[in-house]
């Protein structure tokens, strides 16, 4: 044996436990982290696999899935040649594309790798994610102590954009609580597969504390925070969670449907909460008004382009064209202008917006084949995975733009540590367990 394999070998544990550890610890403290460790964790993940003998072939082998999102790809490149934006539509499609390769070809390597490997990775991943929490714990209950530190005795740290600093003779003295929204969004991320992994985890009495542990320091941090996407996430996943454990098939059915039914009927929901003078409810919160306004503007410009839509990214662009820029002020007693933005806060009616009919299609059959494909997975990690799956579509139904680098990002990652999680619960298993529905 070449002697830098033996040294690949003697130093394999010492790497995953770099990789496990540093990508929860790091994405939790900075979200934007996201896609580096991504790259870097699945090329980690299919090092690993080629070095114990995988062949690279059978990591990237077209099955259903991958055909599906394959095909949503082209049309992403080939819709990006009407954006307003062209390089910017081709730099995204191809990151989507990136995305797609580097989970499916970690999430496989990661299914052939031995009982040790596997659990060395989850301890990391754990000891990474406590770490993380704690410290944006701490940040939530400080205001922020730690950041406004090194903003203060580093400066040239501080973020491009000053809208969430709050200045006193050049030193920070203050940041707006909804900067850590995307902290909030990470964690809520990656708690469903941290909880399976816990679940098969050590001592029966310390792996109970762990849960209990985690469950509290992630819900007090979500609903410290001033994220109102992640609360809902977090309660529609416990609710799904639920669900699952008796009734699995049922649920994951019912997951496929609200999926298919979230492109459906987006546009006319959109338009009825407008009509409703839902944008003036009081009881609900500020963000909520607004997205009100917005997703009906949105809705009303889709039968303009309804097949192919306007084009990946064109949203953004427009929004910054002069004429949007004089429309950016809400009038008095709105919480949003009639417009836009720079982008729809919702997945389901942006792509309806950008990719047209076409699109929408595409990406719900491609997402409905990750849905079902949870029937394939062991009876007792189904109701984890689908509980994660509702998270993820909560966070994009309310909080976000889809084209945002950072949470497609996300998206591998959480792709990843459910992969992880399931790999490691067949590991644990004495004999291999037949899938239930």
């Amino acid at each position: 044996m070449p002697t830098e394999i033996k040294f690949a070998f003697r130093r394999e544990p010492a790497v995953i436990r770099a990789l496990f550890f540093l990508a929860p610890f790091i994405t939790l403290l900075a979200p934007r982290t996201t896609v580096p460790a991504l790259i870097v964790l699945a090329i980690g993940c299919v090092s690993l696999a080629l070095l114990h003998g995988q062949r690279l072939k059978a990591l990237f082998r077209l099955d259903l899935g991958l055909a599906l999102f394959a095909l949503a790809t082209v049309y992403l490149f080939i819709n990006a040649s009407w954006s307003q934006d062209l390089s910017r539509a081709c730099g995204k499609a191809a990151w989507f594309a990136l995305v797609v390769l580097l989970s499916y070809a970690a999430c496989r390597a990661l299914a052939t790798w031995q009982k040790r490997q596997l659990g060395i990775a989850v301890t990391a991943l754990l000891a990474g994610l406590a770490v993380g929490v704690a410290i944006v714990m701490f940040e939530e209950a400080s205001g922020r102590f730690l950041t406004v530190l090194l903003y203060n005795v580093l400066p040239f740290t501080r973020p491009e954009s000053a809208k969430a600093l709050f200045l006193n003779d050049g030193q920070v003295v203050r940041i707006a609580a909804f900067e850590l929204n995307r902290n909030v969004t990470v964690m809520l991320l990656m708690l469903w597969p941290a909880l399976l992994c816990l679940t098969w985890s050590g001592d029966k009495r310390w792996r109970l504390l762990g849960i209990v542990g985690l469950c509290l320091a992630i819900t007090v941090s979500v609903f410290l925070s001033t994220h109102e996407t992640s609360k809902l996430g977090l309660v529609l996943s416990a609710i799904a969670f639920a669900a699952a454990r008796p009734w699995p098939t049922a649920t994951r059915r019912a997951v496929w449907i609200g999926w298919c039914l979230a492109f459906v009927l987006v546009i006319p929901l959109a338009a009825m909460a407008y009509k409703a003078e839902l944008q003036h409810a009081e009881w609900l919160p500020f963000s909520a008004r607004a997205r009100i306004t917005l997703w009906a503007y949105t809705a009303e410009q889709i039968p303009a382009a309804p097949i192919l839509g306007i084009g990946l990214t064109s949203t953004r662009k427009m929004d910054l064209e002069p004429e949007a820029r004089l429309k950016a002020i809400a009038p008095q007693g709105e919480a949003y202008a009639w417009r836009a933005g720079p982008h729809a806060h919702n997945v389901f009616l942006q792509s309806w917006y950008e990719l047209g009919a076409i699109g929408v299609i595409l990406l719900m059959v491609a997402g409905s084949a990750v849905i079902l494909s949870v029937a394939r997975l062991p009876r007792q990690t189904q109701a984890f995975v689908l509980a994660h799956l509702t998270a993820f579509f909560a966070t994009v139904a309310f909080g976000w733009g889809m084209w945002q680098s950072w949470l497609m990002a996300v998206a591998g990652l959480a792709a990843l540590y459910a992969a992880l999680a399931v790999s490691f619960y067949r590991a644990k298993q004495p004999t291999a367990e037949v899938s239930g529905a």
